[in-house]
């Protein structure tokens, strides 16, 4: 859930893999309808670790159809933080969730 949107992400690759994973991306309003009019960015990051600073990266999802579609690129494998923000008439609403990649 993001605020009154619900938020149904697929990534063709389970478990996510180093590298290029791409993302389908279904926004629904508190009616059930599909949102096709947001801004919807995918932030992901992996926290510091012993001797490595911290990863943050962007990635535009784009509408395609009634779905947004995007494509995180892991640096590297193991457990990052994954947020879905989605924006309309000026509001932000997140979906948080993590993934381990492989």
């Amino acid at each position: 859930k993001a605020g009154e949107y619900t938020v149904d992400v697929s990534i063709d690759k389970n478990p996510p893999v180093t590298g290029n994973n791409n993302m389908d991306i279904a926004i629904k309003d508190g009616a059930g309808k599909m949102v096709t009019d947001a801004k919807v960015v995918v932030e992901y990051s992996m926290p510091a670790m012993a001797g490595m600073p911290p990863m943050n990266y962007k990635s535009d999802a784009a509408l395609k159809g009634e779905k947004y579609k995007a494509t995180m690129n892991l640096s590297m494998a193991g457990p990052w933080n994954v947020t879905v923000k989605v924006t309309r008439a000026d509001k932000t609403q997140s979906a948080k969730f993590t993934v381990d990649a492989k």
